[in-house]
């Protein structure tokens, strides 16, 4: 609720607080009086433009602070911590407009600075201002599918959360669709040239490590000629002998044979001869791996000319592969893994689309039913409304949920959100012959706040909105229809806190918190006051407002009884 309203220096109202009251507050005063400056501070508070020239005269600026007593601060909390803005441990919400001569306007939510949009989109959730040129929710389209849902309570709750569920799996499949496709617009190219790569790389059968024995068998054949007169030079050396002189194999040999005769006779000459055998024996060894390489060694041109062209082949998969033959064979691998996906990515696709199909014919088949639901439940909230109307002087007021539905199958897809297919919108026509409109379009504050009483009371007990506020509720009104709706917003205020602005007695009695709202002239300046009005008060302004400023014994009793009726309705309402 709506607790209190300060305001200082707002067109006539130098600095006035308001402390509003639980149930039905009602504003009185003659016109003029400054009834719809009050207003005008609520509206400034939940966000609306503010014009400089709303300031008072000689003042440079002027300040609206309003205090909200959340009961469900649960609804409001995650709109708060969204923007990290500090929360009461009361639940009190502390809203302040600043306007100053230079036309900045500052917002505060409890206390922190915050843009007018933020102000804004929170005050929406705190108060429904119901008369000429105000915001109203009721008026945004966007909220009427909402309203309508809400109605239909459990009947239509189940179906939406199936329809939002499909939509989100038909979403996120069709996404995924979108991604393959596009990717798969560009596969088979890629397809042809990865298949390309691997084969490339598969023909050539590396092997690691092949690159570098090839390279050093290139060396020996590049080399053959000195190596095979090294490798015979120094076998003919160590073993055959030469024209020059006896082979090292024999001459050490000899020198063996000959210490064998002396190296009993003292350690030096054992120690010589046990180095000459080891000499002898490793002679022999590298002997005979000589020889081996002499005999084994085989110059074939043929083969340099194979080397040099498999080495020719590494080289240039190298350039495009890899470093090095182990690189090449890594990237082998990958190549083939990612063109087994491209390979499946096709089924993937095929599976997907499977899928969509089957969740998009569930989709449409949930819209359908939930089309269905909300079109019962449209026909139930317009003879309610109407009936509403009715007892609010409006017995020719045209009421309908219109509900706009594709016809054609093919289109369903482009109508579907997580709400269904859908379009919905309240239309009226308040007088006999105008066509159905919006109620956006209705022009008479009187008939549009009486709209709007009729949507509030059978939106009762769904409309999560605390704070009702109703501004010239009584044009063209009088007599039956005035305790009508006097009777209904004491009855809305059970749900609610009403807060209405009203000139006629019969709304008036129904207040459980009553203010006068005055325009004095002090030292030729005119100012606005409010009063609270206690019982004594209020039987007088009733009766102003039956009789005129002339009040007379009379007046006052029927004032009086006026105020006692009043009693017992509210009681049988509550």
């Amino acid at each position: 609720m709506l607790g209190y309203l300060s305001i200082r220096n707002l067109a006539l109202i130098d600095n006035i607080t308001i402390e509003f009251g639980d149930g039905l507050n009602i504003l009185t005063g003659e016109t003029g009086a400054g009834k719809s400056i009050i207003i005008d501070a609520v509206g400034l508070i939940l966000g609306e433009r503010a014009d400089k020239d709303m300031i008072q005269t000689g003042k440079d600026f002027a300040q609206i602070e309003g205090v909200f007593y959340l009961k469900k601060p649960e609804k409001v909390i995650p709109f708060l911590e969204q923007y990290d803005i500090p929360v009461q441990e009361d639940g009190s919400l502390l809203l302040t407009r600043h306007l100053s001569r230079s036309g900045r306007s500052i917002c505060r939510i409890n206390g922190q600075t915050v843009a007018l949009s933020v102000l804004k989109e929170l005050g929406q959730k705190l108060v429904d201002i119901h008369g000429q040129h105000q915001h109203q929710s009721l008026l945004n389209p966007d909220y009427h599918i909402e309203i309508l849902d809400r109605l239909g309570g459990e009947l239509i709750a189940g179906c939406k959360h199936k329809v939002s569920s499909l939509y989100t799996r038909w979403r996120t499949i069709l996404n995924d669709i979108d991604m393959i496709s596009r990717s798969e617009r560009d596969s088979e190219r890629m397809k042809d040239l990865l298949s390309y790569q691997i084969n490339e790389i598969e023909n050539a059968r590396l092997k690691p490590g092949e690159d570098d024995e090839l390279i050093q068998e290139r060396a020996l054949l590049q080399n053959s000629e000195k190596i095979n007169q090294v490798i015979n030079e120094a076998y003919d050396i160590l073993y055959s002998g030469s024209d020059n002189g006896m082979a090292v194999f024999d001459q050490v040999a000899i020198v063996k044979e000959r210490l064998t005769q002396i190296f009993s006779l003292n350690d030096t000459f054992a120690e010589i001869s046990h180095v000459i055998d080891n000499i002898y024996y490793q002679i022999e060894d590298v002997i005979d791996k000589v020889r081996s390489c002499r005999d084994s060694f085989d110059y074939n041109p043929g083969r340099l000319d194979e080397i040099e062209s498999r080495l020719l082949l590494i080289n240039s998969l190298k350039r495009k592969y890899g470093d090095t033959i182990e690189e090449i064979l890594e990237l082998q691998e990958r190549l083939k893994n990612e063109l087994l996906s491209i390979e499946t990515r096709q089924d993937r696709l095929e599976e997907l689309t499977r899928q969509e199909k089957e969740i998009y014919s569930q989709l449409v088949e949930a819209c359908t039913e939930l089309s269905h639901k909300r079109r019962a439940t449209a026909k139930m909230f317009e003879q309610r409304v109407v009936e509403q109307l009715n007892q609010l002087g409006m017995e020719k007021t045209l009421f309908q949920v219109s509900i706009s539905t594709p016809d054609d199958k093919t289109d369903y897809a482009s109508f579907i959100t997580s709400l269904g297919f859908d379009k919905i919108e309240f239309i009226i026509s308040p007088n006999p012959g105008e066509p159905l409109k919006p109620l956006a379009k209705i022009i008479s504050g009187g008939e549009m706040s009486r709209v709007m009483l009729a949507f509030k009371t059978v939106l009762a007990g769904i409309d999560d909105i605390p704070v009702l506020i109703f501004d010239e509720i009584d044009v063209g009104i009088s007599g039956r229809i005035a305790s009508v709706v006097g009777e209904k917003m004491s009855s809305l205020s059970q749900s609610h806190q009403v807060i209405c602005v009203t000139h006629l007695p019969q709304i008036a009695v129904m207040a459980d918190t009553h203010y006068k709202i005055e325009k004095q002239i002090e030292e030729s300046r005119t100012r606005t006051t409010v009063n609270l009005l206690d019982e004594k008060g209020r039987q007088k302004e009733i009766a102003n407002l039956i009789g005129g400023s002339e009040i007379s014994e009379i007046g006052l009793e029927h004032a009086q009884e006026l105020i006692d009726m009043a009693k017992g309705m509210k009681e049988a309402i509550n």
